[in-house]
């Protein structure tokens, strides 16, 4: 048998180049410093053994004159699409490029993506998360199409080619398709993605995500990549996070290292959510308790979940408590607010969970259960402003801003576990000016500063108790 499939082999390999197959499923990422783009592509091949395909770009400045190439490689696992993957370096900032991929003949339509504006505009990064094949998830591609991104993140359950398959095994045609239907998106702007529940399939186990998606860094579940005045840090829920895991160990040692004066902005995504009040799913408490302290002491502006199919905005939160439950608008932005936000962004295109739990938790903002999509803008001038739109009328459902007054280092302070904001989630400079905002609150605002003080008093305790791990993932064909 072994003769066989070697044979095999060495005849596939002596085979003419011609013999490739169209390229589809082109899709973008960006590379960990963001001055580059990724590209990848299908092709079917007649068996899982070996790519017959060429994994060349043609590309430039114009349509008509692609005159810059590039080669890449490719890779395969227990299915018959080859993935092609090749790295654009060396792009000027701010231009319109186009291109194709392929070779030997076998060329897709040309494409285009401009890249990273540096400085000379906003940008614009949308989120996602529980996305699948549905009417609903084409919806939601094509109202990003027309919200001129120039990132995406996805927060996990991207195909959900596990629900579906015979012999208990997922059935890998559904990621094929999935990958056909937000091309028309993924070809222009780059996506990064983090691994949700879904990705862990039947069989394939993570195989399909690992070989299909590029991350930045040695380890495909967790990574980072900086972005045009942002750093992300994707992290997996569907690992082990507990405090001396691998990934703990990683993040701690990623968070010491941001430069905040390159990269003001911190963004954290990943599946779970550490903050949900919807019933179906809710918090992941074991995540939350082991890793929370860490975005709260390094000064995480804004943390991204899906699993739960719903959108949920959290105010500034620390350990369930609301460092200020007073809601950003057009005149009063959260100001260097000393605790993440935490927003669940479920609606991508799966079922809607209507299912939120009464009454509304003090540190959860907003909640619907709706489609849609997220878009933050990064300004220049050191501000973010996060929106929610509905797919069905194109509204913003939610939103909010967060303004710098100026680069915070960890927890927006020193790191010291002194990171103390007004109830009104602008920074405190002094305990004396604490105070006088203690005297000037109307009622119900003593409540949430003793809150933060008590808050404070828990972290230089440091009473976090040490976490094994995450709980048991359930059945792989659960939600």
């Amino acid at each position: 048998m072994r003769q066989l499939i070697l044979l095999a082999t060495l005849l596939l390999w002596l085979a003419p180049a011609t013999a490739g197959e169209p390229p589809e499923q082109v899709h973008l990422a960006t590379n960990a410093l963001g001055d580059g783009m990724v590209v990848q592509w299908g092709t079917a091949e007649a068996t899982t053994l070996l790519c017959t395909s060429s994994s060349d770009i043609e590309y430039g400045l114009g349509p008509d004159s692609l005159n810059q190439t590039a080669s890449g490689s490719w890779e395969m696992y227990d299915w018959t699409t080859c993935i092609h993957t090749v790295e654009l370096a060396g792009l000027a900032p701010n231009n319109t490029y186009h291109y194709r991929v392929g070779g030997d003949g076998e060329w897709s339509d040309v494409a285009s993506f401009v890249t990273v504006p540096q400085g000379s505009r906003p940008v614009r990064i949308g989120a996602i998360a529980d996305h699948g094949i549905s009417s609903d998830a084409e919806a939601t591609t094509q109202k990003m199409r027309a919200a001129s991104l120039d990132l995406v993140i996805h927060a996990g359950d991207i195909s959900y080619a596990n629900d579906v398959g015979s012999g208990g095994v997922a059935d890998q045609s559904l990621w094929d398709d999935y990958q056909n239907q937000i091309q028309p998106l993924a070809a222009t702007v780059p996506h990064m993605y983090a691994p949700g529940n879904h990705e862990d399939e039947a069989y394939y186990e993570f195989d399909a995500y690992e070989t299909r998606f590029y991350t930045s860094g040695s380890n495909p579940f967790w990574y980072s990549f900086s972005f045009e005045g942002i750093h992300f840090i994707s992290l997996s829920s569907e690992h082990d996070y507990g405090p001396g895991s691998q990934q703990y160990n990683w993040l701690e040692s990623e968070l010491q290292e941001v430069d905040r004066q390159a990269t003001p902005w911190l963004v954290v995504f990943a599946h779970r959510p550490m903050y949900s009040s919807n019933s179906a799913h809710g918090s992941e408490v074991d995540f939350r308790d082991a890793m929370e302290e860490l975005l709260y002491d390094y000064g995480v502006d804004l943390a991204v979940w899906g699993h739960d199919h719903s959108y949920e905005r959290s105010y500034p939160v620390f350990q369930e408590e609301p460092l200020s439950n007073s809601t950003s608008s057009a005149t009063e932005p959260y100001r260097n607010p000393g605790a993440p936000i935490h927003v669940v962004v479920g609606t991508g295109g799966r079922s809607l969970y209507d299912e939120f739990e009464e009454p509304q938790p003090a540190w959860s903002a907003y909640r619907e259960a709706s489609y849609g999509y997220s878009v933050f803008e990064v300004t220049p001038q050191g501000e973010l402003h996060f929106s929610f739109i509905r797919n069905s009328d194109g509204a913003v459902a939610d939103q909010f801003w967060i303004s710098k007054a100026s680069s915070p280092g960890p927890g927006s302070g020193d790191g010291n576990g002194d990171n103390m904001t007004g109830p009104d989630g602008n920074a405190s400079d002094s305990k004396a000016g604490w105070q006088q905002k203690l005297e000037d609150l109307p009622g119900p605002g003593l409540p949430v500063a003793l809150s933060v003080m008590a808050i404070a008093a828990r972290r230089r305790r440091r009473l976090l108790e040490p976490v094994a791990g995450q709980q048991e993932i359930g059945d792989a064909f659960g939600q």
